[in-house]
């Protein structure tokens, strides 16, 4: 019932008049099956010199033919049948359509549902997870739940067919219809076995896609390194033990999938033969009635066998539905909270101030910060400056609203920054990191990420502002484009085009994580002077270890070990230590 549950759910996912068109579609296509089988007593019939039609059902369907204008002749049940046949085979046509369709529909839904999931959970609950596995998840889970869905749809229609198959035999010979259904019911009790291991099978090629799904990018993430150490064969075996796993559990699921199309192959033929002898033997049937079950029979085996088929991959898949509805749970119980905006926006008239903030880290003995309590007075620059691991990226994040702080509070104009008001007060910030990330795409598209309606001369000024006059020597110039993570240009050109895109939104508070440390020492001072520009415009808090930026800052804060251990000029904080 798992599975039905698990399915029902997926359907469920899509629009109900397209559920409702493809259940239509399966029952007509049914339909017109069943009639077109029962069609073929009273054609044997006629072919052997009778009227084929001893079977009350068959002789009422041929009343039916008589009422509606038709002989019954043979040329006008083929006739018939040839209509039926088409038409069924239109109505297959638009069932696979529609069936397409509906997967591709279901699987964009549930990779978008688990791409807003994660954008809107916790950023402390985003960085404690490995990103591949998420990857993982948005690209191949997700994929392999769609193919599980067209395979279960698949098995609905099978089922249709099936039972419109069952229905034509029980008309014709019940006995020998009970006797098929007893048969195949032993043989689907004997390969419950193997549905079981393709449900574990599935787990596992999970488990072996993740696997591989890592080690790709980390493997190309470190190629250079693995240059740099000469370590080549190493990395390549440490790639191929990966992807052997893989091909491990995909070999393993098609050994269990031919074995059990084996079983029904050898069953079938002895169960058809079973049931030509019983006919004749036993039940003494019509030649007509018999051939048409025999042919029912033998459509019906390769057809369980199709179904037990489409039911071993739905199984396969679902391990992949459950990551994905564990992913969905993590998210929900780890979202923000959905931000109003109606309060209005978050402008710092006054002071931005952490009181008494805390922040631990699950597997740490100590917290990152620990009752930290600071003031940044609005327009104001003020630097941070620590050793590494005394706090200072987590300070930003706090400021930045991105964590909430365990305990204590981050106030603007006194006003908390908690629950929906962390997502306001993130629009009003820009964050420039010491590794900025760049699209793979045209510098004015980079740009246009922070200001959507920016103009062609916005852009030229704050590219200017930041000593990024580079971009208009470039052959492509604003159109140029930077590569995987901006890769294409060099540390210094990233940095700057990234200062530029923060400056574009022109936010209430700017901060800088060592934004200038890839700079030369002529085009930091460039930098260092639009800093210095937006002096009383904005507050800017800059994080870094160099001199000239802790000499020009209204304040220096020094971090260690998560504490505050000193705040002031940067001659009072200097002549104290």
């Amino acid at each position: 019932m798992k599975s039905l549950h698990a399915f029902l759910k997926l359907l469920g996912a899509a629009p109900r008049g397209w559920t409702a068109g493809l259940m239509v579609l399966m029952l007509v296509s049914s339909l017109t099956e069943g009639i077109g089988l029962l069609l073929l007593v009273p054609m044997l019939g006629l072919l052997g010199g009778g009227q084929g039609g001893g079977n009350p059902v068959v002789r009422h369907v041929l009343e039916v033919l008589k009422a509606g204008g038709l002989p019954v002749s043979l040329i006008s049940l083929l006739a018939v049948f040839l209509l039926l046949v088409s038409f069924r085979s239109a109505i297959q046509y638009g069932r696979e359509r529609l069936g397409a369709s509906l997967q591709h529909l279901v699987v964009d839904e549930l990779r978008l549902r688990c791409f807003e999931a994660l954008l809107g959970a916790e950023w402390r609950w985003i960085v404690a997870g490995r990103k591949q596995d998420h990857a993982n998840l948005l690209l191949t889970d997700v994929s392999r739940t769609g193919v599980g869905f067209n395979f279960a749809l698949s098995l609905a229609a099978g089922l249709a067919s099936a039972i419109a198959y069952l229905a034509v035999a029980m008309l014709l010979s019940w006995p020998m219809t009970l006797l098929a259904l007893a048969s195949g019911g032993l043989v689907f009790w004997l390969l419950a076995g193997q549905r079981r291991a393709a449900f574990q099978l599935g787990r596992k090629l999970g488990e072996a896609s993740r696997n591989l799904h890592g080690n790709v990018q980390e493997s190309l993430a470190g190629i250079k390194l693995t240059k740099i150490l000469g370590m080549e064969a190493r990395h390549l075996e440490r790639f191929r033990q990966t992807t052997g796993g893989l091909k491990q559990e995909q070999l393993s699921f098609l050994k269990s999938n031919s074995g059990s199309r084996a079983l029904f192959q050898v069953g079938g033929a002895f169960l058809l033969a079973g049931y030509l002898y019983a006919g004749l033997s036993f039940w003494n049937m019509p030649l007509p009635s018999l051939l048409v079950l025999v042919m029912l029979f033998a459509r019906l085996v390769p057809l369980f066998m199709t179904l037990h088929q489409n039911y071993h991959q739905w199984l396969h898949a679902m391990p992949a539905l459950y990551e994905i509805d564990a992913l969905l749970e993590s998210c929900e119980i780890s979202a923000e909270p959905a931000s109003d905006s109606g309060e209005g926006r978050m402008n710092v008239r006054e002071m931005i101030s952490l009181d008494d903030v805390t922040v631990r880290y699950p597997g740490r003995e100590l917290p990152a910060l620990e009752k930290v309590s600071l003031q940044f007075p609005a327009r104001t620059t003020t630097a941070i400056t620590g050793p590494s691991g005394a706090g200072k990226s987590t300070l930003a994040d706090i400021l930045i609203g991105l964590l909430a702080p365990d305990e204590g509070e981050l106030r603007v104009d006194g006003e908390p920054v908690s629950g929906s008001r962390r997502k306001d007060w993130r629009r009003e910030v820009a964050y420039v990191p010491q590794d900025v990330f760049l699209f793979h795409d045209s510098i004015r598209n980079n740009l246009l990420w922070a200001a959507p309606g920016a103009t062609e001369e916005e852009l030229k000024i704050a590219l200017q502002n930041v000593a990024a006059d580079f971009v208009f020597g470039l052959p492509q110039g604003l159109d140029t484009v930077v590569g995987d993570e901006g890769l294409r240009l060099s540390g210094g050109e990233r940095q700057r085009i990234a200062l530029a895109r923060a400056l574009l939104n022109h936010p209430a508070m700017l901060i800088l994580d060592e934004a200038t440390s890839a700079l030369d020492l002529d085009n930091e001072a460039r930098v260092r002077q639009a800093i210095e520009k937006l002096h009383g415009d904005l507050t800017v808090v800059i994080i870094g270890h160099r001199l000239a930026t802790l000499e020009q800052a209204d304040k220096v804060v020094v971090l260690e070990k998560g504490h505050v251990a000193a705040q002031g000029s940067w001659q009072d904080v200097s002549g104290g230590r």
